[in-house]
């Protein structure tokens, strides 16, 4: 069922899955309005929709051309709707006017306050913490009020699924609300009266402004839940939500790239029918073996999919050239189309490198990769980098599907092929079992004894299964990389 639910989610960008719960939010808001639950009057709120949507949209639009770069225009709707779910709706034209300002600031931060062309901080918390210091405005955050627990709750749901960033949303709650307790505060009552959950679930989680790994990633979110819930003040400056974010996102900053990511199209190379292997020359990028980078493609009339995509890295860390692999399926997206289209010498940026999928630190533990289709990427990094002796269980249809024959061939890694196809194999050496990877399968695979760390990689259906096959069989260490709907 969770696999099932991931590739629904993975049909829609994570940018449009937030624009789409941020619209809900303001739905339930605009109706809680209506029956008085919420204290402000409907108009104001829909024309505070109006100006900060209208204000972020244009202005971000305006400093792209001024800046010479692409406008993401969802990022901007996005903004437009937090900000008019934190303000209080304008109640006089003045209030109109410097709700704008504070729109039009949030976009201006995505392209003024970068370093080497990456911009640090969330828009939205940049935004409400110049209006708070220079006095333009103050933000209420009154979106955190207990009519809109339910609501918000969903939309955490679906975002943090599709984000798989649970833990880190739990562990800043968590904390945030350990923290109110010490202080003698009903975290209960806080949790539905403060924006624990909305910050938790739709502005901590941007991708953009958290660091590659898991572990530093709950250094950021234990941060913000102890800055955001303790009483601190300096001068003018008063420790608020957005600023606990801010002090986050330079945490998150700090651990992560700090340059932008800039690639050239070398070219493509075709693996099988449906994959191919596209090669760029870069600069040298620190990243471990099975991370992956977020590839932007700007282009024309961009689907639902967006100009986003996820990428395992090929190739070794340090090196000037990588590449990537992808399924061109019957129907391509936009991006897939844009990207077999590329021309050689194109220049592309990649938004962030990260992702936990990495091999154990210690080179004497053993190591059993699982890969469905496509999955295999991340291996072949593992495969060229790998310091033990690595066994990969490759599972497809035909063998005709395998992919990446040519970079296994030249590195020692024990391939077993699973498969109902029993063609030749293209490397004598490597082994073939018949049928799909069961539990009987890996049972006779595995050596359980030895306890190795297995990872799983391919369609979201396809990992959860494997991974509830492996647990069952007594394997305690199991990592899974999700590619949903490549």
């Amino acid at each position: 069922m969770t696999g099932w639910f991931d590739e629904q989610l993975g049909r829609i960008t994570m940018y449009r899955l937030v624009l789409y719960c941020l619209i809900a939010l303001a739905g339930m808001a605009l109706l809680l309005m209506f029956v008085g639950n919420i204290p402000y009057s409907p108009a104001g709120f829909l024309g505070s929709i109006a100006i900060s949507v209208g204000i972020a949209y244009g202005t971000n639009h305006l400093f792209g051309w001024l800046f010479g770069v692409r406008p993401h225009s969802e990022s901007a709707l996005i903004t437009g709707l937090i900000l008019s779910l934190l303000f209080a709706p304008p109640e006089s034209l003045l209030d109109f006017v410097k709700l704008g300002l504070i729109a039009a600031i949030a976009m201006a931060s995505k392209y003024v306050v970068v370093v080497r062309s990456r911009h640090v901080f969330n828009p939205a918390a940049i935004a409400i913490v110049i209006a708070s210091i220079s006095g333009l405005g103050y933000a209420g955050w009154w979106v955190a009020t207990p009519g809109m627990v339910p609501i918000t709750i969903i939309a955490g749901i679906l975002i943090l699924q599709r984000t798989k960033k649970q833990y880190v949303s739990l562990v800043f709650v968590i904390v945030a609300m350990a923290s109110l307790f010490i202080q003698g505060i009903d975290p209960v009552t806080a949790l539905v009266s403060w924006p624990l959950l909305f910050i938790g679930a739709i502005m901590l989680s941007e991708p953009l402004t958290l660091p590659p790994r898991a572990w530093q990633q709950y250094i950021e979110a234990t941060a913000v839940g102890i800055l955001m819930t303790v009483p601190l003040h300096y001068g003018r400056i008063t420790m608020t939500p957005a600023l606990a974010l801010v002090i986050g996102n330079l945490i998150g900053w700090w651990f992560g790239q700090r340059r932008a990511i800039k690639l050239r199209y070398v070219g493509k190379k075709q693996l099988n029918e449906a994959v191919y292997e596209l090669t760029f020359d870069t600069q040298k990028l620190a990243f471990e073996s099975g991370q992956y980078m977020e590839l932007s493609l700007p282009h024309a009339g961009p689907d639902s999919r967006g100009q986003r995509r996820v990428f395992s890295i090929v190739g070794n860390p340090g090196d000037e050239q990588i590449s990537i692999g992808t399924k061109l399926p019957a129907k391509p997206s936009s991006f897939k189309r844009a990207l077999m289209n590329l021309k050689t010498g194109s220049t592309l940026y990649a938004t962030r490198i990260g992702g936990d999928f990495v091999l154990p630190s210690d080179p004497n533990v053993p190591v059993i990769c699982i890969a469905g289709g496509i999955g295999v990427t991340p291996f072949i990094s593992f495969a060229m980098n790998a310091d033990r002796p690595i066994q990969l269980i490759y599972a497809v249809n035909t063998i005709n599907e395998l992919s990446f024959v040519d970079t296994l061939k030249q590195h020692t890694v024990d391939v077993v092929v699973v498969s109902p196809d029993d063609a030749q194999l293209p490397d004598p050496e490597w082994k073939y079992k018949p049928g799909a990877i069961t539990s009987d399968a890996l049972r006779d695979l595995i050596d359980v004894a030895q306890q190795p760390v297995v990872y799983v990689s391919g369609p979201p259906a396809m990992v959860m299964n494997v991974r509830k096959i492996v647990k069952d069989l007594g394997i305690k260490r199991v990592k899974v990389d999700e590619f949903s709907g490549y």
